[in-house]
């Protein structure tokens, strides 16, 4: 293997083997059987950089990859190699700087890697490229916060290419996130979920990410105890990790519909309109369904169809339906508790989907009414 590449299920294989499969006409992973969506191959620079390091040591004659290296700088003006050449060194140097004895200049060599992550996708490609990943992660559970933070930046930062999103939990970043997650300062906590959220864009992340097992777990916790951030960014990569239907059955073992309600209780504003909408996506399972029910939570979805914000409404309404639909007790305990009313107010008032839920809910109380 001499250009080794990611397909979006996360496995690598050599450059023209792959090519070969898909040029076949081959549209499934050959190793995981997955059917694939994106037939992209991303370089795995990481893996590449070893296999150079261990032909130069062997001396063994690679055939020079068609790497996007070689694609992007075949034409370009002397003056943009020599540029290219200039942020390789400013890289390499960067790295090697992550090793000093001094915590101070390890420090500012993190803080410029962050710092250079965030220029331009160039800078991005070119620091993935130099093995800078394997250099990152250690520094996320190295115990001193300003290290830890910046490091994590600094991987949101590289995360903001689709390309590194699969290739930095190819390459073990999933681990020093969540441990970043569970064990940070505040700061880097929540900058921990930011980065779950970027990665679990791209799908085959999303199910990776969940099924560790103390990923889900760690932003629950976060949710639970964090900053106003903290709790902010916890309930964005939640919601991103439970579009995959997997993981909502772990959110809702993990405890995550109690503490959701627990919150609407006491809080307002934004936080409750993102609340809502995790709760309106857990209540889409059956596993969420009988959770909110057994919470005893029908005044407080009652009391938010009836004062809470558009946004509110209009989840709370979704969730309203969701759970009234799968259970005729429920759906009367809903009624009687005024949600027949204030369905019949948001339909008038509501926002697009918010009167559509409305209309739902109210047929099923007219049908829930002609039967009783």
């Amino acid at each position: 293997m001499s250009d080794p590449v990611i397909l979006a299920t996360g496995q690598t294989y050599d450059r023209p083997s792959i090519q070969r499969w898909l040029d076949a006409g081959h549209r499934t992973c050959p190793k995981t059987k997955q059917e694939l969506q994106d037939v992209k191959l991303i370089p795995n620079y990481a893996l590449r950089s070893l296999i150079c390091q261990w032909a130069q040591a062997n001396g063994v004659d690679l055939r020079k990859p068609s790497d996007l290296n070689t694609h992007l700088h075949a034409s370009v003006h002397k003056s943009d190699k020599e540029a290219l050449s200039q942020l390789r060194g400013v890289v390499d140097t960067l790295l090697r700087t992550l090793s000093s004895s001094s915590l101070q200049i390890r420090r500012d060599a993190m803080k410029g890697v962050r710092v250079l992550a965030k220029e331009s996708k160039d800078t991005r490609t070119c620091i993935a490229e130099r093995g800078a990943i394997a250099h990152i992660l250690p520094q996320l559970s190295c115990g001193d916060p300003q290290m830890e933070e910046n490091g994590v930046v600094a991987l949101l930062n590289l995360s903001v290419d689709d390309e590194n999103k699969v290739g930095l939990v190819a390459e073990g970043a999933v681990d020093a996130i969540v441990h970043a997650l569970k064990n940070g300062s505040s700061d880097t906590r929540a900058s921990a979920a930011v980065t779950i959220t970027s990665l679990a864009m791209v799908d085959v992340n999303k199910a990776t990410i969940g099924s560790r097992s103390d990923a889900i777990p760690a932003l629950i916790k976060l949710l639970a105890e964090g900053s106003p951030r903290g709790k902010k960014e916890a309930t964005t990569a939640l919601y991103s990790l439970c579009i995959y239907v997997d993981n909502r059955s772990k959110a809702v073992s993990g405890g995550l519909v109690s503490l959701l309600l627990s919150i609407l209780s006491c809080e307002g504003g934004d936080i409750a309109e993102r609340v809502l909408a995790l709760l309106d996506l857990l209540a889409t399972s059956a596993e969420g369904r009988t959770a909110v029910g057994r919470e005893s939570a029908m005044p407080l979805l009652v009391g938010l169809l009836r004062s809470g914000s558009p946004r509110a409404k209009e989840n709370t309404a979704a969730v309203l339906y969701s759970i009234c639909s799968a259970s005729k007790k429920i759906a009367m305990l809903a009624y009687n508790a005024g949600a027949f009313e204030h369905s019949i107010d948001l339909l008038h008032r509501g926002t697009i989907r918010a009167k559509r839920k409305a209309s739902a809910l109210l047929k099923l109380f007219e049908e829930l009414k002609s039967n009783v």
